[in-house]
């Protein structure tokens, strides 16, 4: 019995691991220049004119004194963010969750991305910390004190994402770039956005990461079924990432159930769900954690919008399949 209770509790606390992994959750000589896309996003030109100021999203002030040639990236989003930036070449650290692109791999594994290895990435002597929220301030007093400056990126919504990019360009000196990619994203966006407003009825969705717990006000999964002309169930929770009961989201009756972690067998078996809208309709859809598609779809980084057309295709198939 004792031993069926352990293999239980570790189950449980895998799950509570995975659940927070999920939450984890970025040319010319002049000086850059700054201009507004669209989604009102600053873009910049030209070089970056060093030292240079950014604003974090911790609201934290970090100086850059000189392009940086070794960086640290501590999580997966913002090391697809400075591959696709052309800055691989400077990435000499990453966490173990950092599996895209392929190049990444090669890159040296300081361990998780709430607690990284200190010794690892002190020997690797990098110039900049690109970090997400989970990084505790300990560890990142910790980075510092060894000379390197930390940026934290923590992206609310789809704009944020883009502009998470922006500073990534800024201050590794890819602003051409950076802009490059955020104005693809951007038009990618948009169509999405257009084609979603042609749905004749709006429906309601729920996101369940894992034991019911699921994206709420300042989510970038929130924000994307805000874009996508749909409504989140849990857009009125007290927290970003509340976890509801079965009764709440039986109450709620979503139309569409999108699963990131919990497995289809395993929603359709639990007391009640069989009365709602989405499993009636057959509109429970499964991305498998940790594969490429779940990615996208969860990491705030270049491959985000691709991550909001596979969900506009699961609420609305009979608008984005055809």
């Amino acid at each position: 019995m004792k031993k069926k209770m352990k293999k239980k509790s570790m189950r449980s606390l895998l799950a509570i691991l995975v659940i927070l992994a999920v939450m984890l959750s970025f040319s010319g000589c002049q000086q850059s220049k700054t201009t507004a896309d669209g989604a009102g996003v600053e873009t910049k030109s030209g070089s970056t004119a060093y030292p240079v100021t950014v604003t974090d999203n911790a609201g934290n002030a970090v100086t850059i004194e000189k392009e940086p040639q070794k960086i640290v990236s501590l999580s997966p989003a913002t090391t697809e963010i400075l591959f696709a930036l052309d800055q691989g070449d400077k990435v000499v650290g990453r966490t173990k969750y950092c599996d895209y692109p392929e190049a990444a791999l090669a890159v040296t594994d300081i361990g998780s991305f709430n607690s990284p290895t200190l010794e690892k990435i002190i020997e690797l002597a990098p110039d900049i910390v690109v970090a997400s929220d989970f990084v505790s301030d300990d560890i990142k007093q910790q980075l510092e004190a060894t000379g390197a400056k930390v940026i934290t990126f923590n992206a609310a919504d789809i704009d944020g994402v883009l502009a998470n990019i922006v500073q990534a360009g800024e201050v590794t000196n890819a602003n051409h770039k950076a802009k490059e990619i955020v104005e693809k994203m951007d038009t990618d966006r948009e169509a999405l956005i257009e084609k979603a407003k042609t749905a004749k009825t709006q429906k309601s969705v729920f996101f369940d990461i894992g034991k019911f717990y699921t994206a709420g006000p300042g989510s970038t999964l929130d924000s994307m079924l805000t874009d996508l002309n749909a409504v989140n169930i849990a857009a009125d929770g007290a927290e970003q990432w509340p976890q509801l009961s079965t009764e709440e989201i039986i109450a709620d009756n979503p139309d569409v159930y999108i699963s990131l972690y919990t497995k289809p067998e395993d929603v359709k078996a639990t007391p009640g769900f069989d009365k709602i809208n989405a499993i009636i309709n057959d509109q429970l859809v499964y991305f498998e954690y940790l594969t490429p598609e779940s990615d996208m779809i969860q990491r705030p980084g270049p491959r985000i919008i691709e991550g909001m057309a596979l969900i506009a295709e699961s609420i609305y198939p009979e608008i984005f399949t055809k």
